[in-house]
């Protein structure tokens, strides 16, 4: 591939009369018969002038990097059931303000929903969404009416807006100008797509509305398109109107790509950037960012969220990150890898540029060469699934025999790998940067946009230098490496085999002020037995509702109208001779704990759950995995029974011990080596005689496969993220 582009370089050298950039001209012999479609645009634009012909020639020279997955042809029905959709939006909040339409339940309108999804159900699908050859760019298909279209509206947008960036044609060109954000297929030119939205997004009496208010006019445009179509349910992608339908398979790319789309027909400059993998989960996540009001990019997940909205509880998170560009840049391992060297799938594109500098305190790392390398890239994985998922690279400088890494996230875990062929080969132990907190010589996140200069450190001797410089050591930094030594060994009293997740979390704190009720008509007036005091746990508790009266109803309800994300609970009495009772769950045994389990008798009572919301029965299922997410759960004895007590389950994921599973503990020694397996008789495992590694992973062999490495310092798991690893800062080895 890299012969052809050089034969077609000096092929345009000897182009007696050029008119275009070399690079354009590369563009035009590529493009084949779709070559005068794009001269009628070069033509075009330099008749409008210098900005419109340098955007032109932008586009079309890095056109040969951009193709769609797949081309969709979509039915007429569907764009007239759209069409309906937004009709009757207008139509119910037509003359309400910004809040009114956010705070509008309209419950009345459930049979006009259920009937406008019966309209879509029956529409036959006879979309053709079908893989395009791989081999065909946009250079071969897209014509001089959809570029030209483009550029104009893109230029409009540039001229009316107040960018703080507004002269800066680098700016312009990766977030107002692209007539694509990934690989989606576009069927809609950029003016049709602001004709259908631009009505929406932007309020024409604030021409200079902020933003933030743009985004949130989008944001509640989308929430309540999909409130219009909760009943509609969808078989496959349908391009643009996949953001209007109740979120389809969960897509972050799909609903970043198109609200970037979207987002910048309206006027709202916007880039698409990601990280690969989080720092404490095993999943990518994409989203948008755009300038804020003093010029600072912000993260922001479309359509559901505004600038830094998901910052704390998400976008904070991620571990490396990239921007999707229009570009193709020069320093991906697309152009610096060796002819025949393997690239590994995820870093194979040119579009990438990395932005981790703006989400995390980084530096340039330099570490020693090893001689076996012979590759031109070093790369760094991040830890999924017993797996290495490779989530940046390194450059190989065999002049001073090193290794330059840039952009090193602070306190995160890497593994350095080079690839022999397609095999993964250890180029370096596993390391992290530690930091005990802010570094005050490095930007901190989400404060510039740029990087200027970035600290540069030197590897010797396990110690960190300032480069170019021999005896200055850096201040605040630490560089651990993953050592094993297996002539020691360690005691593991473990817990979990995953760290518990972030909305669950969240989940069980929104708990805490949770009632359970009684009465002796369902409907009718209900006495208040107990206020949930503290934030529960993820296992299985007991608390006593001090009760001494006879009730047929109780409920267990969020007054505050919360999701109660109650995975299981059980009504429990002293009374053995009440009909249908069994035995209860028993509470979780931890290790240096009383058994509860052993006090006084009680007998869980079998009931019929109460309609309060979807599915209750969940609730009452023995299922830990399955919860109720509505606001309340109830249930009918058909009798008054005492309840005296309650054991009840939070929503989880069942990442802790679970009595009766196996499990198989795994020590990093160049590579995961297994320990010992051991089935589980209590809600902990105890590990002996364990190599001293500084690194293990915990595999239910049972269930589940969620699983990340973790370090086990005094007596305490710490998975391998940036919290809590400041208690290694005093010990560079972790032995």
């Amino acid at each position: 591939m890299k012969n052809i582009m050089l034969f077609i370089w000096i092929l345009c050298g000897f182009i007696s009369c050029k008119n275009h950039p070399s690079k354009v001209e590369e563009a035009l012999i590529l493009s084949g018969e779709n070559r005068v479609e794009l001269e009628k645009v070069l033509e075009y634009s330099k008749k409008k002038g210098k900005i419109a012909y340098e955007s032109a020639c932008f586009l079309i020279e890095n056109m040969r990097y951009h193709r769609s997955e797949n081309k969709l042809e979509l039915d007429s029905s569907y764009i007239h059931f759209f069409n309906q959709t937004d009709s009757m939006y207008n139509s119910l909040f037509k003359g309400m303000n910004l809040d009114e339409i956010k705070s509008f339940k309209g419950k009345k309108y459930d049979s006009i929903r259920i009937a406008l999804a019966e309209t879509f159900n029956n529409i036959k699908a006879t979309n053709k969404n079908y893989k395009k050859n791989k081999s065909t760019t946009d250079l071969q298909t897209i014509h001089a009416d959809f570029l030209i279209d483009n550029i104009e509206s893109a230029l409009h947008i540039w001229e009316a807006n107040e960018y703080t960036y507004k002269k800066d044609f680098t700016f312009f060109k990766e977030f107002i100008l692209p007539y694509r954000t990934t690989d989606e297929y576009p069927a809609y030119n950029r003016s049709t797509i602001h004709s259908l939205y631009n009505k929406i997004i932007s309020d024409s009496a604030d021409i200079n509305a902020s933003i933030y208010s743009k985004l949130e006019r989008y944001k509640t445009y989308v929430n309540k398109c999909r409130w219009i179509n909760k009943y509609v349910e969808a078989k496959e992608h349908l391009g643009i109107y996949d953001l209007f339908i109740p979120k389809f398979k969960m897509d972050c790319h799909n609903m970043t790509t198109w609200s970037s789309d979207i987002l910048r027909a309206c006027g709202v400059a916007t880039v698409y950037e990601y990280t690969p993998q989080w720092t404490d989960r095993d999943r990518k996540h994409f989203w948008c960012v755009s300038p804020d009001s003093t010029g600072i990019f912000q993260p922001y997940t479309a359509p559901d969220n505004n600038i830094r909205e998901d910052w704390e509880s998400d976008i904070k998170y991620a571990g490396k990150v990239y921007r999707k560009t229009f570009e193709a840049q020069r320093n991906t391992p697309y152009f610096l890898a060796g002819e025949d060297e393997y690239i590994p799938e995820s870093l194979r594109s040119p579009l990438l540029s990395d932005q981790t500098f703006r989400y995390h305190q980084t530096i340039t790392l330099r570490i020693p060469l090893s001689p076996k390398i012979r590759t031109h890239l070093v790369y760094l994985c991040m830890f999924t699934r017993e797996k290495l998922n490779p989530v940046g690279w390194g450059k190989v400088d065999t002049n001073n025999g090193e290794i330059i890494f840039n952009q090193i996230p602070l306190n995160i875990l890497f593994f350095p790998i080079y690839f022999d062929e397609e095999e993964m080969k250890p180029a370096a132990q596993p390391f992290m940067i530690c930091s005990n907190g802010i570094h005050h010589e490095i930007p901190q996140p989400l404060t510039i946009n740029d990087m200027k200069h970035e600290m540069d450190v030197t590897l010797r001797n396990n110690s960190l230098y300032i480069s170019n410089s021999i005896n200055k050591k850096t201040s605040g930094l630490k560089y651990i490496s993953i050592d094993c030594d297996t002539t020691k060994k360690n005691e593991l009293v473990l817990l979990r085999k995953y760290p518990e997740k972030r909305k669950l979390k969240a989940s069980y704190n929104r708990m805490k002020g949770n009632i359970w009720l009684a009465g002796n008509r369902e409907r009718g007036q209900y006495d208040t037995l107990h206020t949930l005091d503290y934030v529960p746990s993820p296992y299985i508790q007991e608390v006593s509702l001090n009760n001494n009266k006879e009730y047929r109803y109780y409920r267990y309800v969020s007054p505050n109208k919360f999701p109660i994300d109650i995975s299981h609970m059980e009504f429990l009495s002293t009374d053995s001779k009440l009909e249908s009772h069994s035995l209860p769950t028993a509470l979780p045994i931890f290790p240096n704990q009383k058994n509860e389990n052993s006090q006084e008798k009680k007998y869980r009572i079998s009931g019929k759950p109460i309609h309060t919301g979807k599915k209750p029965e969940l609730a009452f299922d023995g299922n830990f995995e399955t919860y109720v997410g509505s606001s309340g759960i109830g249930i009918d004895f058909g009798k008054p029974v005492k309840i005296t007590h309650v054991r009840f389950v939070p929503r989880n994921a069942n990442n802790m011990i679970v009595i009766g599973d196996c499990y198989a503990l795994m020590y990093y020694n160049n590579g995961w080596k297994r320990s010992k397996v051991q089935k589980a008789d209590k809600n902990y495992l105890k590990f002996n005689n364990v190599p001293k590694a500084t690194l293990y992973l915990l595999k239910n062999l049972t269930n589940g496969t969620e699983e990340l490495p973790f370090f086990y310092i005094k007596g305490k798991q710490f998975t391998c993220r940036h919290i809590g690893l400041q208690l290694l800062m005093n010990n560079t080895t972790l032995l």
